[in-house]
């Protein structure tokens, strides 16, 4: 009875333990937010997207999984607009500070000291101002504009920053400098902070960058370098036309992006969840039966393209048990499995052009069927919507004009890429 009695009681020590952990938390963090109102600062416990939704560069704008959490809003001493938000997605996690600019202008990079670049990052190390000195990285998809926007006030600035911690990662997103990693547990060094985050923006709007200006986005979730994709998050009308797997129940999506990539077809991708029930029966040691209801929940990775007219069906896949339609190619033959409804269809739209491209490259299965082009993808992700998108492209701009005509086009709707001048 005693060791129940010792066990007990370490058991209440450590939740009382746990408790007062908890409570000693909440009071920090209470006493924190209380210091962020005092200087009239604004603190959200929980932000919408639509305080992201203006950004697009790295770590915005990449990936489907995004979070933002505690958000402090407010104006600098010089009365600019900012922002400090905890922002998460699977590429990164941590916290960014921003401040608003005059004008919006196109991407820049701008890195010193201890850090490097972030991840997800398309552009080119260009020089650096000799300002500057050793130890920072400027990148840029115009070598140009990095020259334009590093006046000697702007890298006098951005220098200064340098000196009160140990590295810089700044970018030019849209109207916000966007700095990563801001001061933010100690209040007392976050304002000034943000004080000198906002000089760099004022050195930059004293420049004569007028004709860089960019148009204003539409104020959603997109995706960085990919301008017509955009995050949904839930629609569930697509699952009344989607080819899911329609057994179970609750069938629900998550992370619906749609968009198009140039003149490519529009796409929808989400991710297909859906709930089954299955029936368990085990006997004890005394021979009684017993049965329990398992629920198992299942998902699968849906990505399709809408295309501008009504096609046959055409399955362009993997050779496995099935040889699909023989093609004049045996190397063709061994590799891919072409069903079809029409065959004069699937022999006029896989030409030796067409199986010349399709060996060149690792494609990933799809099924024409009617106006949609539905791919099996392994996972749902941007990296596989992107390849897809630009594989199906390839294989419709290969697509002779005289088939587009029959179906109903006055003429092909997706030039071929290897005509294009």
């Amino acid at each position: 009875m005693s060791a129940l009695i010792v066990w007990v009681a370490g058991g209440l020590l450590i939740v009382a333990a746990a408790v007062g952990v908890g409570i000693v938390a909440l009071i920090r963090r209470q006493r924190y937010i209380g210091s962020i109102r005092q200087r009239g600062w604004i603190f959200v416990n929980t932000p919408t997207f639509a305080s992201v939704a203006r950004l697009n560069n790295p770590p915005f704008g990449l990936g489907f999984a995004r979070q933002a959490d505690d958000q402090i809003l407010g104006l600098t001493a010089t009365g600019r607009a900012f922002q400090v938000i905890e922002y998460t997605t699977r590429y990164w996690t941590g916290w960014v500070g921003m401040v608003t600019m005059s004008r919006r202008l196109p991407e820049l990079w701008v890195t010193g000291g201890q850090t490097g670049p972030r991840y997800g990052v398309l552009a080119q190390s260009v020089a650096v101002p000799p300002q500057l000195g050793p130890g920072w990285q400027v990148g840029a998809q115009d070598p140009v504009f990095a020259q334009e926007v590093l006046t000697p006030e702007v890298c006098r600035q951005l220098t200064a920053l340098a000196a009160g911690q140990p590295g810089v990662n700044l970018s030019i997103d849209g109207d916000q400098i966007v700095v990563l990693d801001p001061p933010r547990q100690e209040v007392d060094q976050l304002g000034p902070w943000l004080d000198q985050v906002g000089a760099i923006a004022a050195a930059i709007d004293a420049a004569p960058l007028d004709h860089r200006v960019q148009p204003e986005p539409e104020p959603r979730l997109r995706f960085y370098h990919h301008p017509g994709w955009y995050w949904l998050g839930v629609d569930d009308t697509v699952l009344n036309y989607a080819p899911i797997n329609r057994s179970g129940y609750d069938h629900r999506t998550e992370q619906v992006v749609r968009g198009r990539d140039g003149d490519g077809p529009p796409f929808v991708a989400f991710e297909h969840h859906w709930k089954t029930k299955r029936t368990e029966t085990s006997r004890d040691s005394d021979g009684n039966s017993h049965t329990r209801t398992v629920v198992e929940h299942h998902s699968e990775p849906i990505l399709g393209f809408q295309l501008p007219i009504r096609m046959p069906r055409l399955t362009v896949g993997h050779r496995g048990l099935s040889e699909g339609i023989s093609f004049e190619s045996q190397e063709f033959n061994e590799r891919f499995a072409i069903f079809a409804a029409d065959l004069k269809f699937a022999y006029d739209v896989i030409h030796p052009r067409q199986m010349e491209y399709l060996l060149s490259r690792r494609g990933v299965p799809f099924t024409i069927e009617e106006d949609w082009a539905w791919f099996t993808p392994r996972e749902h992700s941007e990296p596989a919507v992107a390849f897809c998108s630009e594989y199906l492209r390839g294989f419709l701009g290969r697509i002779p004009r005289f088939v587009w005509r029959n179906l109903g086009l006055p003429d092909t709707p997706y030039p071929d890429p290897t005509q294009v001048q």
